[in-house]
């Protein structure tokens, strides 16, 4: 049985603000990033969080979210078309930016590696994409660009502070 990895509240601040510094010291900012929550119900705080903190010259960071599926769901024509039809509704966010697609946690590295074929294949963008998550599993089939901390699901089960019981994932 695995244990719980609990992140609480303070470790979530510290790696979003270690993430922040990591980002604006590449230089990415509002002026040339949209940040693109993916899996809003558990990365919509650090993708809110980072928005914030990447303002440039009085300007937020334009952003958006994307769902993806659930461990026990598919990445089937309903998902895809819902992705492509929200970022269609955000290129005038997208235009020539950088699109920083932000995570709470890659388990297993499935949507990251699925969203970034769509964009590239299906929406035609060449658009340089980034990849941030506060936590990434060392056996990820998808390596991030920026990584708060890794963890081995193997052993530790990834769960925030925040977090309620969800009955798309294996107990």
């Amino acid at each position: 049985m695995r244990k719980i990895l609990f992140v609480n509240w303070l470790e979530e601040m510290k790696l979003m603000n270690s993430l922040r510094c990591r980002l604006v010291s590449e230089n990415i900012n509002a002026s040339n990033t949209v940040v693109v929550a993916v899996s809003t119900d558990y990365s919509s705080v650090i993708a809110q969080y980072l928005r914030h903190q990447l303002s440039h010259d009085g300007e937020i960071c334009a952003g958006f979210g994307v769902d993806v599926p659930y461990p026990d769901q598919e990445f089937d024509d309903d998902f895809v078309n819902a992705f492509l039809a929200t970022f269609y509704l955000n290129l005038i966010h997208v235009k020539d930016k950088k699109i920083l697609l932000v995570e709470a946690g890659v388990i297993r590295g499935g949507n990251y590696t699925k969203i970034v074929e769509l964009i590239k294949e299906n929406l035609k963008l060449t658009n340089e994409i980034l990849t941030l998550t506060m936590f990434e599993n060392y056996g990820s089939k998808f390596k991030s660009d920026f990584v708060g901390k890794y963890y081995d699901d193997l052993t530790e089960d990834l769960t925030f502070w925040w977090e309620k019981p969800n009955n798309h994932w294996p107990s």
